[in-house]
């Protein structure tokens, strides 16, 4: 086992024996120091060196509200487009606005309703639902305090149904 070395400014770890020729700011830090480091970085922190250039632990920076609610509004437009696909595909959203359109001028030259209308506005109206739901969650979202969106669950299916 190959003795272990930080560098602050490269920002990295260097191991003796594959690193003939090691950074002039390395310090050498031990084998168990390297596996803790590692391991905390895997979990998603960030190592940094201190003022002695040893590497350390950057302390953990709670998100602001900001990004809390730009990540709530992010899954809430997830879940929406999650729940529209689940009513119907593209393709099938696609082809059911022809036949709504279908209808329309069906409707205005006096001929009869395409077959399936009554389906393909069925459809339209969960989808259009969905967006209202949608759209009333970003606007509570706008005025949540952050405790509120620490935990936020978009796929909660209470959220999605109108009061």
């Amino acid at each position: 086992m190959s003795e272990v070395y930080y560098s602050a400014a490269r920002r990295g770890f260097f191991h003796a024996a594959t690193h003939p020729t090691l950074p002039d700011d390395a310090v050498r830090i031990s084998r168990l120091r390297h596996r803790q480091l590692l391991d905390a970085q895997a979990q998603g922190r960030t190592i940094v060196a201190n003022d002695k250039g040893r590497p350390v632990l950057a302390p953990i920076v709670p998100p602001s509200l900001e990004q809390l609610r730009a990540q709530a509004s992010a899954s809430v437009n997830a879940e929406a487009s999650r729940r529209i696909l689940a009513v119907a595909t593209i393709e099938r959203q696609t082809n059911d606005n022809a036949l709504i359109a279908q209808a329309a001028l069906a409707a205005a030259t006096g001929t009869p309703a395409p077959a399936g209308l009554a389906e393909a506005l069925a459809r339209r109206a969960a989808i259009d639902a969905i967006r209202a739901a949608s759209n009333r969650l970003a606007a509570t979202i706008a005025q949540m305090p952050a405790a509120n969106l620490n935990d936020y669950d978009a796929t909660a299916d209470r959220l999605w149904v109108e009061d």
